[in-house]
């Protein structure tokens, strides 16, 4: 049935991101036990309706937009705007290493607020239901990264001393960087650190400005490896009265991650762009979010970012080219919970394509589609025109260009610990799915011929859930179609059941595809793990042996349940071959709040081999 957001959860939400303590959270929590118990002031329509809200952000003060007021009639674009080039950092061997602040943990504002309606009969005609046993290697690499500094002691604590992690990490040419909220650390590939956790605005810490005052989280690294270089991303979500929202970026300038790095900070005015996710293009680095104007508890719609990379590798002020897609949305829904794609390896896409921007939606969330296209995989084309950027276009003036029909699933949707959420041995609460959105990242790979998409979500496969992953296959020259879809989610017997979720996909030069993930059920504790398929193995299947890397030695008992937001799978450009995985475990939780911690497996098929 349908929930609305009752007025304390909405109140609640509207205080600054990062500010939402553990110790407030019981307010919340019962009136979202309100919500669930369909009491007044819940909105429980009658006969149970299979509208949900979907996404849905706490947002905070901050100054004007890009072109305007929050309260003006946006348009759609292309908006242009100049960045300020911050100039060079020092290296970042040579920053000093700050005291870890001791401060109370704070949880951040879940990502979904009501829990999905489930379209009557909905049934999955995809899960696999039995594990692969193909030989897959067992990890090759396999340390932990950056961690909460709560219970057990730990080599790289962050500063953040929040939860949820949003652990991602990407392998260069001889380095791994991995990112959390609010910190990086460089790591070297036999998994020696370089860098221990360093706070992600100490790079601006000469350069003045907000991203140096600021270190709000939602971070990303990428690899650019057609330049050998590493971009690091954060935004900033708690600015002053007198500041815009913004992000900032970091281009280092060699291929060494612990040297120095090209600063940028590109302002967003009163609008604030959550849960920003990157892509390397050859012509542009892109990027989407999820749009809230100032002070408003739901989003208005998704934003598409082009940055000008030809300047941004060379130091000098450089342009970002911007549309606003909640003019375009359809009717009674909105385009959110995008991903742009991310180029895998050095053969390049045709010349002059445009990047794609992907979102998965279903007739029972936003935006709703229950007419014709059922359950559909949506494809912007984003080209960006550097010579004349007012000629730049996205998408089929807003529309996606490609509505690809998928296979039915019924989304998870887990809210404040309540709902569709995942089981774990000897916590209370259970764990935020975060079901509502792709996950990171949209890879796209090019083989002779045709270039190949590599999508994932999580889904409600039977109880439990899995992970519903994709491969779309654009044929150069030719239109894209899914090549094969599967839902990953093995029978494990009915005394040891585990939900699967929070997955990240990725393939190597052979087309061998993997998957890695979170497991947990009610007589485990979370685990990373990963699977695949070898190319030319039958379609839709993971047909790889499951893989443990490392599995958690405690629960996660913060109240609010939340995990993720999201992982990163990639693979290592030297062989086209090493797979590389970053996700978060549980050490022993001492203090009952949740000591996350992040691990770092690398694998690899053994029919690849550089």
């Amino acid at each position: 049935m349908s929930r609305k957001l009752v007025p304390q959860v909405a109140a609640a939400l509207r205080r600054r991101r990062r500010t939402l303590v553990v110790a407030s959270l019981p307010l919340v929590l019962a009136a979202v036990a309100v919500a669930l118990a369909g009491g007044s002031g819940a909105g429980t329509g009658e006969r149970g309706a299979t509208r949900a809200i979907g996404i849905a952000r706490a947002s905070s003060a901050g100054v004007t937009s890009f072109a305007a007021s929050s309260t003006a009639t946006p348009t759609f674009g292309p908006h242009v705007v100049t960045g300020a080039f911050q100039g060079t950092s020092p290296e970042v061997a040579s920053l000093p290493v700050l005291p870890v602040p001791q401060a109370p943990l704070s949880a951040r504002p879940i990502e979904s607020l009501a829990p999905s309606g489930r379209p009557a009969g909905t049934h999955d005609p995809v899960v696999q239901s039995r594990k692969g046993a193909g030989p897959i290697s067992s990890p090759i690499q396999n340390f932990d990264g950056i961690c909460l500094p709560f219970g057990d002691p730990c080599g790289l604590p962050s500063s953040c001393s929040c939860l949820p992690p949003d652990t991602n990490g990407e392998v260069g040419a001889t380095q791994y960087v991995q990112m959390v909220n609010t910190d990086f650390a460089v790591f070297s590939k036999s998994g020696a650190v370089l860098r221990g956790a360093t706070p992600v605005n100490q790079l601006w810490a000469n350069a003045g400005g907000e991203c140096a005052a600021h270190n709000d989280g939602d971070p990303v690294v990428v690899y650019d490896q057609l330049a050998n270089r590493w971009v690091l991303s954060q935004f900033v979500a708690l600015p002053t009265d007198t500041e815009e929202y913004a992000e900032c970026f970091a281009v280092s300038t060699t291929s060494d991650a612990t040297g120095s790095y090209y600063l940028y900070e590109f302002h967003f005015g009163r609008t604030f762009h959550d849960y920003p996710k990157l892509g390397v293009w050859p012509d542009a680095y892109y990027m989407s979010s999820n749009e809230f104007p100032d002070g408003a508890v739901l989003p208005s719609g998704a934003g598409a970012f082009a940055f000008e990379r030809s300047k941004m590798l060379a130091g000098q002020p450089a342009r970002v080219v911007y549309f606003d897609e909640a003019p375009n949305n359809p009717p009674g829904g909105q385009y959110v919970g995008q991903l742009p794609g991310d180029l895998d390896g050095s053969a390049l896409p045709p010349s002059g394509s445009p990047n794609l921007f992907a979102e998965i939606d279903d007739a029972s969330t936003v935006p709703p589609t229950g007419g014709g296209d059922g359950f559909a995989l949506r494809l912007w084309k984003f080209h960006v025109n550097w010579a004349n950027p007012g000629a730049s276009t996205f998408g089929n003036a807003g529309q996606p260009n490609y509505t690809l029909q998928v296979a039915p699933y019924v989304r998870p949707q887990c809210v404040y610990g309540y709902g569709d959420c995942v089981p774990q041995r000897g916590g209370p609460q259970g764990l935020d799915v975060l079901g509502d959105r792709l996950m990171f990242r949209l890879s796209y790979r090019h083989f002779p011929h045709y270039g190949s998409l590599l999508l994932n979500h999580s889904v409600v496969a039977d109880t439990r859930t899995g992970i519903r992953w994709y491969e779309v296959r654009i044929p150069d020259g030719g239109a894209p179609s899914v090549y094969q879809q599967g839902t990953y989610a093995p029978d494990d017997g009915p005394l040891n059941p585990l939900w699967r979720w929070m997955g990240s996909v990725a393939q190597d030069k052979k087309g061998d595809i993997a998957a890695g993930f979170s497991a947990s059920g009610p007589n485990d504790y979370p685990s990373v793990r990963y699977t695949g398929r070898a190319a030319g193995d039958p379609l839709g299947q993971m047909t790889q042996a499951e893989q443990v890397a490392y599995t958690g030695t405690g629960p996660q008992t913060e109240v609010e349940g939340r995990w993720g937001d999201y992982s990163d799978l990639t693979v290592d450009p030297t062989d086209n071959c090493t797979f590389w995985y970053t996700q978060e475990y549980l050490g022993q939780d001492l203090l009952l709040i949740g000591t996350w911690r992040t691990r770092v497996v690398s694998f690899k098929f053994p029919g690849c081999r550089s």
